[in-house]
């Protein structure tokens, strides 16, 4: 699998990667300048829970810890399954749970 960085200009000043695999795109992923979700992902349906979201994200962590990053705030809903064991498997330790949302955080250094 390749992980590769394309940066964008926008707004909200984020950089963007794309994961490929034999040459096809089948994810990408964002890293933002911003408090919470700094990091969000994409996989192609037809290639989901096979491992590529877990690859990414973990990449984008790397990202952030080379950029010296001290933690990483994520607010979900509770019903996004997949996210949630994502970013446990990542370090993710749960700080809240309440209007339908799960708050987790990630210390990087």
């Amino acid at each position: 699998m390749e992980l590769l960085k394309l940066k964008i200009s926008d707004k909200q000043n984020s950089v963007k990667y794309l994961l490929k695999k034999d040459g096809i795109e089948i994810g990408r992923g964002y890293v933002f300048n911003r408090e919470i979700n700094p990091i969000e992902i994409y996989i192609d349906e037809k290639y989901q829970s096979n491992g590529y979201g877990k690859f990414l994200f973990n990449g984008l962590i790397n990202v952030l810890k080379k950029e010296k990053t001290p933690g990483a705030l994520f607010e979900l809903p509770q019903t996004n399954y997949k996210m949630i064991n994502i970013i446990s498997q990542a370090g993710g330790v749960q700080i809240s749970n309440n209007n339908n949302n799960v708050k987790f955080i990630i210390k990087l250094n």
